[in-house]
């Protein structure tokens, strides 16, 4: 057990701008619609997407939504580049993604870890700019950020960057493509992030379970490879030095006719091609390595073999408490197939939770709290399905009954689920999705678009993951026939496994491996249960999409008329016109006074949300969401979606939210899934639990501890009036928005306090409260079971103002970059570095932190301070053209 410390200071630096210090130590969318489709298009109509106009020019005209308003064009470079580029002229951020289709599934046998080593090396300067943190200073400075991750087959890089800045980033980016330094002097240091990275995730389980299935797989498969690396997979050895096995790694696989580029920009599509085209043409095309089908070593089928013939089961002891199993099936990749889509259509009907459910029973039944179904990997090597079950305490007792039922549920499925009419209703949602998509943030729209690309045709790289129209009875049946017995490895996880007789080599998970005898698998293949059904028809599919008026100019939003304890705020879609509204509650009440109140809210809206799950699960798939949530001083209520069907939805959760008939058996389930769920926060890397701790420090709010106490004294029968306390007094707070008219919103609002009742015994103030941090050093400490050790430095500003918000952003801007290069990759004090605005309520802060396997608290601590002291020197330094920069970002 490591301890953790929090210090108190005031006036460190900026003392101007800055109240007090904290610092805390640890050990151990769319523009605008098409008028003219107003019903739901079916399966074969393609007016649901529309070409580009002619004058995107390009290799292909893409097909797009008819809600997207920006431009495209699709290139392939004479080095064989393939580039999407994307002009919008409104966006106020650029951004950019740039995917190589090579990840850990090329690792050579002796430098595991080495594609995710030349990730993070390829940030550290190039010909053009050779300064380690110049890429990272640049995009801060210009109100952006960047990152990248290496996944089995891919590795991808991106950015954004506001908007005026695209060109003199993209020069910046695309020299780590043509001419990285891997400069010797931060292989060494570069090495010990990776480690980092590696340390910080030792207890993480869902890195653990990975570990433990490595060690199942076929030595020949790539799965079997440890894929982050550290110290030793990427040492220096006799006859191998790790930076000649990077620049080799680099020169025979980053090559130009493997990577896919997506630009966003507010440029014309003309510009944008002159200057990607002047930038990325130089990328070399090694022509050293393609990927091919047949796979070094593997199978002529691809599918991933394991060691152990199936079907068996892993037991792994985790670090959480928490329980689950998991049914994995090896088959081939379904790449191919994407017209069909077996692994959605399939992860579609497995994964449904509506009344006669396999999960609607398992919760019945109090075995199980939640189901997903889907693909877990895909690739040339083989892809996996897999479905997996959140299991009770009761539930891991009585596994073997889950099974059963969990094969019961394969096998309705194959027996009833390939219908004509399933499909065509899938391939209706997810069309209605694709024409009515709304814009993401620019990073992770050219993020997907840029793994998009290597999956789909060049004209379907927008509409490829909305696209079904192939009903294709025979590759449906044969994906669904191996979803049976002989081919699962299935998994528990629980604390509860018993003997263990493994560990995991890498993250050191306790596990165990049992065969599935010849009767088993008998009793499995037979499986059925009446009382179990497939999903009926959609009853939530909208059958208008009615279109706010775009009016060409955006008002600000309106004050409706409300009651003394009312307020409503109105603001109709007069820009997107998007067929969706919003409408939004959030009750301030005093029933939430003491953490006992606090933790029995939680509970309620536990049970209110598990009650209305197999009623309102098809109005998500449908496209239209509810949600509940509790924040500082009550509860809050969002519904939103296409608004054909948004009123019938509010009311179920109306009704809910009062109706108290609530079984033992689910109050208990809850409960125990809410203390699990607030004592694992205890078994977060050091750093979230820092952040967690600043609510209550700052605000006064319950810590997990405390809720989880509160819960173990909460009994059945202290729920059954608690709505009625819940609103009895307070003050409503509604906002409306979207395609929802002003008298929409009323009587939404008026359904809502009639039904709740709300507020009948009085209104209340509104007020949200912050602690003022005192003038002097104080300590805070907690426990972590955790051998890093991590520092967390809290900076109030002196009051709640607009200007001191600005303050706070400005130095934010302006010390964030400086701060990640000078401890990460200078100093390499560790992996998770970084500083960032943290305002509390509506009184402005910034924070600073690191976590570290290897330094000590009082180090950390120093670095930090020291770096504030000496950057004071700098800041008073900056020039006036400096601090437009600043300001413009």
């Amino acid at each position: 057990m490591k301890e953790l410390r929090a210090l108190c200071c005031q006036n460190m630096i900026m003392t101007a701008l800055v109240s007090a210090l904290i610092i805390v130590l640890t050990g151990a969318a769319a523009s605008h619609g098409d008028t003219a489709l107003n019903t739901a298009p079916e399966t074969k109509d393609q007016s649901w997407w529309r070409l580009g106009p002619t004058e995107e020019g390009g290799d292909v005209s893409v097909k797009r939504s008819p809600s997207d308003d920006r431009a495209y064009r699709y290139l392939t470079l004479d080095n064989g580049l393939k580039v999407l580029l994307i002009s919008d002229p409104n966006t106020d951020k650029s951004a950019a993604s740039l995917n190589v289709n090579v990840g850990s599934f090329q690792n050579p046998e002796d430098r595991e870890g080495l594609a995710h080593f030349l990730e993070h090396m390829l940030f550290l300067g190039t010909d053009k700019y050779p300064d380690a943190g110049a890429y990272q200073k640049f995009i801060s400075e210009h109100g952006g950020s960047h990152n990248a991750y290496t996944a089995m087959e891919d590795t991808n890089y991106f950015f954004d960057v506001d908007a005026k800045h695209l060109f003199a980033a993209l020069s910046r980016f695309s020299r780590f493509f043509v001419a990285p330094r891997f400069d010797k002097a931060y292989v060494e240091r570069e090495r010990n992030a990776v480690d980092s990275e590696y340390r910080l995730k030792l207890k993480d389980d869902g890195r653990r379970e990975w570990d433990v299935f490595s060690e199942q797989v076929n030595p020949t498969h790539p799965l079997s490879k440890f894929s982050v690396g550290n110290l030793e997979t990427l040492a220096d050895w006799e006859g191998g030095r790790v930076r000649t096995d990077l620049v080799a790694f680099y020169e025979k696989y980053y090559s130009a006719d493997l990577m896919t580029l997506v630009v966003l920009g507010r440029e014309r599509l003309n510009q944008l091609e002159v200057v990607v085209r002047g930038r990325f043409s130089q990328i070399p095309k090694s022509s050293t390595f393609a990927h091919s089908k047949s796979g070094d070593g593997m199978p002529n089928d691809h599918i991933l073999r394991l060691k152990n013939p199936l079907p068996f089961v892993l037991g792994i002891q985790p670090i959480k408490d928490q329980r689950s199993l998991s049914i994995a099936f090896p088959m081939p990749s379904v790449e191919t197939h994407w017209h069909t889509k077996p692994a959605i259509y399939w992860g579609h009907i497995l994964g449904d939770e509506s009344e006669g459910s396999l999960i609607a029973q398992l919760k019945q039944t109090g075995l199980a709290n939640g189901l997903a179904a889907g693909l877990a990997y895909d690739t040339e090597y083989g892809a996996s399905f897999i479905v997996q079950v959140e299991l009770t305490p009761q539930g891991v007792d009585q596994k073997d009954l889950v099974l059963n039922r969990l094969f019961t549920w394969f096998n309705l499925a194959r027996d009833q689920g390939l219908t004509k009419w399933r499909f065509d209703e899938l391939a209706n949602l997810l069309q209605t999705r694709f024409r009515f998509i709304e814009k993401v943030s620019a990073p992770s729209y050219v993020r997907q678009l840029s793994s998009a690309m290597r999956h789909y045709p060049p004209a379907d790289t927008l509409r490829g993951a909305y696209l079904l129209s192939d009903f294709d009875e025979q590759v449906l049946s044969n994906f669904v026939s191996r979803l049976n017995p002989e081919n699962a490895l299935i998994t528990l996880i629980a604390p509860e496994v018993g003997q263990t007789d493994q560990i995991s080599f890498h993250y050191s998970a306790p596990y165990r491996v049992d065969p599935v005898d010849i009767k088993t698998i008998g009793r499995w293949k037979g499986a059925a249960d009446t009382s179990l059904s497939l999903a009926p028809v959609n009853p939530y599919l909208a059958k208008h999409y009615p279109l706010s008026e775009k009016a060409g100019a955006v008002t600000n939003p309106t004050k409706l008329g409300g009651k003394n304890n009312t307020t409503i705020w109105h603001y109709m879609d007069q820009q997107f016109g998007s067929p969706r509204g919003l409408f939004e509650a959030r009750f301030s009440t005093p029933a939430l006074d003491t953490c006992r109140d606090v933790a029995q809210t939680e509970l309620y809206l536990a049970l209110v949300r598990d009650a209305l799950g197999e009623q309102t699960y098809q109005a998500g798939l449908a496209g239209l969401r509810y949600s509940l949530y509790r924040w500082n001083s009550g509860v809050g209520l969002r519904v939103n979606g296409y608004s054909d069907r948004q009123s019938v939805l509010l009311n179920q959760v109306l009704n809910s939210l009062i109706k108290v008939g609530w079984s033992s058996d689910d109050f208990d389930r809850l409960r125990t899934t809410l203390i699990r769920s607030f004592r694992n926060s205890r078994k977060e890397w050091p750093v979230r639990q820092l952040f967690a701790q600043m609510g209550p420090l700052m605000k006064g709010s319950c810590d997990h501890e405390t809720l989880a106490d509160q819960l173990e004294l909460l009994k059945l029968e202290d729920m059954l009036g608690f709505p009625g306390e819940l609103y009895s007094k307070g003050h409503a707070r509604f906002y409306a928005g979207g395609v929802l008219s002003a008298e929409q919103t009323l009587a939404m609002v008026q359904a809502t306090m009639a039904t709740l009742k709300f507020g009948n015994k009085g209104d209340v103030d509104l007020f949200e409260e912050v602690v003022r941090l005192p003038e002097k050093l104080s300590t805070q400490t907690i426990e972590v079971d955790h051998n890093d050790r991590s520092v967390l430095l809290f900076i109030q500003g002196d009051e709640d103002t607009l200007a001191e918000r600005a303050a706070m952003a400005m130095i934010n801007i302006i010390l964030k970059a400086p701060f990640y290069t000078t401890m990460r990759t200078e100093k390499q004090l560790g992996y998770v570095v970084g500083a960032r605005i943290m305002h509390m309520n509506r009184v402005p802060g910034l924070s600073f932190y690191i976590q570290s396997p290897l330094s000590s608290e009082a180090r950390l601590a120093g670095e930090i301070t020291q770096f504030l002291t000496d950057y004071k020197q700098k800041l008073d330094a900056l020039s006036k053209a400096d601090l437009i920069r600043f300001k413009s970002a």
